[in-house]
């Protein structure tokens, strides 16, 4: 596993079998965002959207805890625009958006706790792994600031007006098993093993098929804002594109070969 990031701020790390991990990494600060962490968190994304994709981006947070948000003993403000106050949030959305987009899986593997703006990044991944200990809250109005990173969007178009309405308003904490239950959190691990359940995905899936991987996640990138026709012509598209390849008849090969085992271990029975 080689570390590529200089900067104690945050980790990019590639761990086996093309998986990448970017690790939020102020543990002392409870993993909270800063300038510095948000222009690193932006020369990795450089890095994975400029290379062949990786088979799925993990982010976490180090030492057992994902991320309170934003550092409030830090000043948010840079420059002189006319929003110069929101500057470090303009750069945490960027970023969220980015993650959103990214033409690979993402996991964010959440242990500890997720909290404002880390919440929004965390829902901003396609799955989240949290441990069942996990929190999760978005307590902007107790600070006198409305939602940000996106979490009214996400929570509406999640859970619809009323139910995010109610958990945005009340500020309350969220624990896991009510997360899943909602549908906010993709999968339940024990204490301790949200990353290591993410990596486990990753090894499998597509089972190396990273153009259908890929072509999947556009797909349902594209399924959020499109219609149902919409998304039967890209079918067809991405469905042609992996006919012509390598990876179907590679894909075939490998199931011819899995069927003739099981026949040959039935016969032998």
């Amino acid at each position: 596993m080689n570390a590529v990031s200089e900067t104690p701020e945050l980790l990019f790390v590639h761990e086996d079998q093309g998986i990448a991990h970017i690790i939020l990494n102020r543990p002392r600060a409870r993993n909270t965002v800063s300038f510095a962490m948000w222009e690193q968190f932006s020369a990795a994304l450089d890095a994975l959207e400029n290379a062949t994709p990786a088979r799925l981006l993990i982010v976490s947070g180090a030492e057992g805890y994902f991320s309170s948000g934003g550092d409030v003993k830090l000043p948010p403000a840079r420059g002189e625009g006319a929003l110069a106050l929101a500057a470090r949030l303009e750069m945490g959305q960027r970023i969220i958006s980015r993650v959103r987009a990214l033409p690979i899986p993402t996991v964010a593997a959440v242990e500890g706790g997720a909290y404002g703006v880390a919440w929004s990044l965390a829902m901003a991944c396609d799955m989240i792994f949290a441990a069942d200990d996990a929190r999760f809250a978005a307590p902007f109005l107790e600070y006198g600031l409305v939602p940000d990173g996106g979490a009214a969007w996400f929570l509406t178009k999640q859970l619809g007006r009323a139910r995010a309405a109610e958990i945005i308003f009340s500020g309350r904490t969220l624990d896991a098993a009510e997360a899943l239950s909602l549908g906010i959190v993709s999968r339940l691990v024990a204490p301790g093993k949200a990353v290591d359940e993410a990596v486990a995905l990753g090894r499998t899936i597509g089972d190396g098929n990273r153009h259908a991987v890929e072509l999947t996640k556009r797909m349902i990138h594209q399924a959020e804002s499109g219609d149902l026709a919409a998304t039967h012509a890209l079918e067809l598209v991405y469905c042609h594109t992996c006919q012509a390849g390598e990876e179907v008849p590679r894909a075939r090969e490998r199931f011819k070969a899995r069927a003739a085992a099981r026949a040959a271990a039935k016969a032998a029975q």
